[in-house]
């Protein structure tokens, strides 16, 4: 299994999907998934500037043969932000309203929801740009090893995390007058800022760093939509919208 995230990156570089841990070494666990998780990002050497969660709902977590949410890392250089008025990506991809979070501070020790505010100081909308890239029948230890479905986002305009209600705003994607996906900021995880400290801690126990200004997705509101060709419009209550274009 050592060789993994090699093939990993082979697959990248040649532009074909990876190969499937689960069907080639069925006795996987998830430790050992996650294991060449971090050997496949540090082969990668790209800056990271960031982290998500990703399976926050149970339905999910079912269709993909596990039992609890999971995580991945999110690189700098799949920051579309600067290119909302068209989008172009290189693999076939799938499109999330997410909140995102901004940290104030590194964070070296677990934190509960009850840290959120003082560990982080912004909120902004985002819209992940998610790509699982699998080879076969998708399961959750290959979408864990080969990180979590990670390949780009766009971050909105970010505003103070206090005051806020995270939990009370209604998100919604369309494309032209046809809704996407809707639903409310606070269905993940029992609420944006236990999905934070989950995610926090998830990544603290992982060995990962958390530095000042390292940004975090809670995960997927109102579910997924195939990234087609053309305008989108999302909006996230009280926070800013964000429209862009997939050419």
């Amino acid at each position: 299994m050592s060789n993994w995230h090699e093939r990993f990156v082979q697959a990248l570089a040649d532009g074909t999907p990876f190969p499937s841990v689960q069907a080639q070494a069925p006795g996987t666990t998830l430790d050992e998934a996650y294991d060449i998780q971090l050997a496949f990002i540090r082969a990668q050497d790209r800056s990271i500037s960031g982290y998500k969660a990703a399976l926050t709902a149970a339905p999910a977590q079912q269709a993909m043969g596990i039992d609890q949410p999971v995580v991945g890392t999110l690189f700098a250089d799949g920051d579309f932000s600067a290119q909302t008025s068209r989008v172009q990506l290189s693999r076939p991809s799938l499109l999330e309203t997410e909140l995102g979070f901004i940290s104030n501070e590194a964070i070296a020790a677990p934190i509960s929801a009850a840290d959120i505010d003082r560990c982080f100081a912004s909120v902004l909308p985002m819209i992940e740009l998610a790509s699982p890239n699998l080879e076969g029948p998708p399961s959750g230890i290959d979408l864990v090893a080969t990180n979590a479905a990670s390949y780009g986002y766009i971050a909105g305009t970010p505003m103070p995390l206090q005051g806020l209600d995270v939990d009370g705003q209604h998100v919604s994607l369309a494309q032209g007058e046809t809704v996407l996906m809707e639903g409310n900021s606070g269905s993940v995880l029992g609420g944006q800022r236990e999905a934070l400290a989950w995610l926090a801690n998830r990544i603290l126990a992982l060995g990962l760093p958390i530095a000042a200004g390292a940004m975090f997705m809670t995960g997927s509101i109102g579910g997924v939509a195939p990234a087609k060709a053309g305008r989108y419009q999302a909006r996230f209550g009280a926070l800013a919208p964000i429209d862009f274009t997939l050419g």
